[in-house]
């Protein structure tokens, strides 16, 4: 185990996808992860600005619902990692740890559905720039 394997983890990334994100190959990821590389300053900085991106986002869902007084929350997920980039992140894994925290945190029952198919689905997503 080593930092950047639990970072990784934690931000939701595979393997590839770590790589796809900090643009270095899947081998050095894997060296990094496996700790026969030490990994640079750099890309543990950017895993880190990802979990906090994750940290606030999940923060900022749940005051939210919060302050509606819902006694559901319906969380509508990206059908693959275009559609996740669209929304802001990086890939379907890293909207997943994000919407982790939000079901951590929330007092309510969470239910998570294909985005656009429900109505509240929908009105979220013509809120979305």
């Amino acid at each position: 185990m080593t930092p950047f394997a639990l970072l990784a983890s934690l931000s939701g990334f595979s393997y590839r996808e770590a790589a796809e994100f900090l643009a270095v190959r899947p081998d050095t990821v894997q060296s990094w992860a496996t700790g026969r590389r030490e990994c640079p300053a750099g890309p543990l900085g950017e895993l880190r600005g990802l979990i906090a991106a994750q940290e606030r986002a999940a923060a900022e869902a749940v005051k939210v619902l919060r302050a509606s007084g819902t006694d559901e929350i319906e969380l509508g997920y990206p059908a693959d990692d275009f559609e996740a980039r669209a929304l802001g992140w990086p890939c379907v894994g890293a909207w997943g740890a994000m919407a982790a925290r939000v079901i951590s945190a929330a007092s309510v029952p969470v239910r998570i559905v294909p985005r656009g198919s429900t109505l509240a689905t929908v009105a979220g997503i013509s809120r979305r720039p």
